[in-house]
């Protein structure tokens, strides 16, 4: 058995019992989508769910900082989630946390600073989060987050007493105050998450992969208007009126869908609905098995296509089609891969990209996937090795020369050639030519959008990025538009904007350090010395290894004059060299 130090977190859903013997399908349906996406954002502060608990679950994280700041954000995503639910149907989780000592067990994890977390748990209010004063003196200073000392309470079955802080349920943002945007005037569809229905829940990875597979399948084609993926998750789980998604999103159509998979069959069914007349205007079903699934998904886009766009030429949906690898295990590690992504996983991203290439070498739209995945050390602040740089310029060069590759993949491996490879020119080059092929692909308009940042073309940049959030009005994972937005305000000497953008990025608690550099080098040109001081402390907190040369390596290919901000405000801000 492993000891070791970590912060614990134990939640579960208040009432939960109460609220199954009301409508037991409504609450375990509700739970499942809730767990699902906030899944993510435990990985994204590198924590892990150790165990689902039943109507809650169990998590560790080797910090402290980490693990209240990942509760907290979880939390105003729950009150976000419920903020359209009657009373009698949300679901509203107690957290509570504690650090200790552990013993780790055949995956699970036991010792007093569980049995401490769970019983702080209990006296956490709904929707709050309750924590040791262990904890608190852990974090206080580091986060911005005020908690309410309650004082030493007894514990059941804890010997000692403990100190007690408690913060208070967040509540929802009021109604959104944008004004929903205007339907364009071409054909406009949202394809909404499709609900896994197999009885293992480990494949919800390949319902998603369906999912994002069909917008993808949809985005290639120019007579559409696509809402991107993360838009659409941030329904997932949740009860919605169809004219309210439609209104929020600005589109007309919207396709929803469940994946039954057992064994090597595969029954995908959708349904697209007419948002302004509610009318379930197409609605049909595939059967299959996995060695036909590319040509699933593409009866189903060419199915929807005909349905809503009867004036889109069969040559337009041909273009839909990818050239699938040789070995369909490869797909499947693919999916897993994007899976890996949502949590900021770059080991686990590389790990499922290697197993997919040594199963289909050949497999292009893995190789743009593992050459960009590199790109994440520069978001991470993470080093490294010029083996795994040189590997990944090279694969995104072998990709650009396949002529059959389809726009995502270029965008992968022209954000690569940028970034990693040092080819601006030639990277931003390749992502205008996929936009040309799919005018609806948001990675290339947040990608290019980047890149245009860096290389001195704020203005251009500001309006792919622009573009990037029209197409994702609702993506709580818009960090690469955001990226470029500061980035172009620095550009620009607007510091107060760059700030704006930069703190969008960490409130998506995604790529955190890439929001908190960018909030320090705009503190610090605006001259606010001690608030640069206090995020670059935040930054130490998440990425204590962090040093202004080892940044330099990674973003040695940045025009100097670009680095020259940043670097001058990172100093100022006192962050070591």
């Amino acid at each position: 058995m492993e000891r070791r130090l970590a912060a614990i977190l134990v939640a579960d859903v208040a009432g939960f019992s109460t609220l199954a013997g009301r409508d037991e399908e409504h609450a375990i349906g509700a739970l499942k989508g809730h767990v699902s996406a906030l899944d993510p954002v435990v990985g994204q502060h590198r924590g892990r769910i150790v165990k689902s608990t039943g109507d809650g679950f169990l998590a560790e994280f080797p910090s402290v900082v980490d693990a209240v700041a990942c509760t907290d954000l979880m939390q105003r995503q729950m009150a976000e989630r419920n903020r359209d639910e009657p009373d009698n149907r949300r679901l509203d989780f107690r957290m509570g946390i504690h650090v200790g000592d552990i013993v780790e067990d055949d995956g699970d994890i036991l010792g007093d600073g569980v049995n401490i977390a769970a019983r702080l748990e209990q006296l956490a209010p709904p929707g709050g989060i309750a924590v040791s004063g262990r904890v608190f003196e852990d974090v206080i200073g580091k986060l911005d987050i005020a908690f309410d000392d309650h004082g030493l309470r007894d514990l059941k079955n804890i010997a000692r007493p403990i100190h007690l802080f408690v913060l208070a349920p967040p509540t929802a943002t009021p109604e959104r105050d944008r004004s929903a945007p205007a339907l364009p005037d071409k054909p406009s569809i949202a394809v909404l998450p499709f609900e896994n229905l197999s009885a293992d829940p480990e494949q919800e990875y390949f319902a998603d992969g369906i999912t994002e597979d069909i917008i993808t399948s949809l985005s290639y084609l120019p007579g559409l208007f696509v809402i991107a993926r993360n838009s659409s998750y941030a329904y997932k789980g949740r009860a919605f009126d169809v004219r309210t998604v439609s209104r929020e999103l600005g589109v007309r159509y919207l396709l929803e869908g469940s994946v039954r998979r057992a064994g090597n069959r595969v029954r995908v069914t959708g349904q697209l609905i007419d948002a302004e007349t509610g009318n379930h205007i197409w609605a049909d079903q595939h059967h299959g098995t996995l060695d036909d699934i590319f040509e699933l998904q593409d009866r189903i886009t060419e199915a929807v296509v005909g349905a809503i766009a009867p004036q889109i030429q069969a040559a337009e949906i041909a273009r839909a089609a990818r050239k699938p690898p040789a070995d369909l295990n490869a797909y499947d590690y693919y999916l897993k891969a994007l899976a890996a992504f949502q949590r900021v996983d770059r080991p686990l991203i590389r790990e499922h990209l290697d197993a997919a290439l040594r199963l289909a070498p050949d497999y292009v739209r893995a190789k743009a996937f593992l050459a960009s995945s590199t790109t994440l050390a520069i978001a991470l602040s993470e080093p490294v090795d010029r083996k795994e740089i040189d590997r990944s310029s090279q694969l995104a060069r072998e990709v650009l020369d396949d002529p059959s590759i389809d726009p995502e993949t270029r965008v992968r491996s022209g954000y690569a050639l940028a970034l990693i490879g040092g080819d601006f020119d030639g990277g931003l080059a390749q992502i205008d030519l996929a936009l040309e092929e799919s005018p609806n692909l948001v990675e290339a308009c947040s990608s290019s959008a980047v890149i245009l940042a860096i290389q001195g073309e704020p203005t251009a940049a500001l309006e792919r990025a622009d573009r990037a959030l029209r197409l994702s009005p609702l993506d709580p994972l818009a960090y690469r538009a955001n990226i470029a937005q500061a980035m172009a305000y620095l550009r620009l000497g607007e510091f107060e904007k760059a700030l704006d953008a930069a703190k969008r990025i960490t409130k998506t608690a995604r790529r955190v350090q890439n929001g908190l550099r960018l909030e320090v080098v705009a503190l610090a040109h605006l001259g606010r010395i001690e608030d640069a001081r206090a995020a670059a402390d935040r930054l130490l907190a998440i990425a204590p290894n962090f040093a202004i040369s080892k940044y330099m390596t990674l973003v040695r290919f940045f025009p100097d004059n670009f680095t020259r901000i940043v670097i001058s405000g990172l100093r100022k801000a006192g962050l070591p060299e």
